[in-house]
């Protein structure tokens, strides 16, 4: 199935593959468009008012990160969603944003624990199926949770948040119990954060990751059994200290 859009975008034609590169990045990661999409050239090329070249520098920065397979003289397409790498993702969050979290709750201000507080209020309210506000402010709180974390650990941090986006979209519109679940989850790591117990916001964010994760998979592929997820929570919470 090929992506077809009317949609008209304006770019900077001297910076423009670096523009349709972020632009395409977005919507994929999003699901607006979809895995398995065809994106042809020509069509993108027309849609993005340049020639072909720009066209193809995007897509194969696009390649490169790993969002669409292409070969020499076959059209580009949007990788299938993976349950191996939903696996690995998920993984390496638990891990890498316990960690982070560990140097952040000592670091929070008054002023942080407060507005982790109203985002979960927030969240509470949001509907699971207007998951484009339900994701900003997930994505809101995660972000502040780990933002006293070093610039690259955020960096890197982000990106395996961005790479979830397309999976998070099966997880949350699937199960409303879930949903309610991780709302709920997403409170108790606030409130460890303002007794400033180290300790147990680690271990419910690194719970809280897991859980996530294993109902995505059980959801893709009920045979599959995530080793490596089910390793990396047992190493966050069964270290005595981070």
């Amino acid at each position: 199935m090929a992506f077809e859009t009317t949609e008209s975008v304006d770019v900077d034609r001297q910076s423009s593959p670096e523009m349709i590169y972020e632009h395409l990045r977005r919507r994929i990661l999003s699901g607006e468009i979809a895995a398995g999409a065809e994106l042809r050239q020509l069509t993108l090329a027309t849609q993005f008012h340049v020639s072909r070249g720009p066209v193809r520098e995007a897509l194969r920065l696009l390649q490169q990160e790993g969002l669409i397979d292409s070969q020499v003289n076959q059209r580009a397409r949007v990788r299938s969603l993976s349950t191996e790498e939903a696996e690995h993702l998920y993984a390496l969050r638990v891990v890498n944003e316990a960690v982070a979290l560990s140097v952040s709750v000592p670091r929070m201000t008054e002023s942080d624990i407060d507005a982790l507080e109203r985002l979960v209020e927030e969240l509470a309210r949001t509907h699971p199926q207007d998951f484009a506000e339900w994701e900003r402010i997930h994505d809101s709180f995660h972000r502040l949770l780990l933002s006293h974390a070093s610039a690259q650990t955020r960096t890197f941090l982000t990106f395996l948040a961005q790479h979830t986006e397309r999976y998070r979209q099966i997880y949350v519109s699937d199960s409303a119990a879930a949903w309610r679940m991780g709302s709920a989850e997403h409170g108790l790591i606030a409130a460890a954060c303002r007794e400033r117990d180290t300790r147990a916001a680690n271990v419910l964010l690194a719970n809280h990751l897991a859980r996530a994760g294993l109902t995505l998979v059980a959801i893709m592929s009920p045979s599959y059994e995530p080793e490596m997820l089910r390793a990396a929570l047992f190493q966050v919470t069964n270290t005595s200290q981070l």
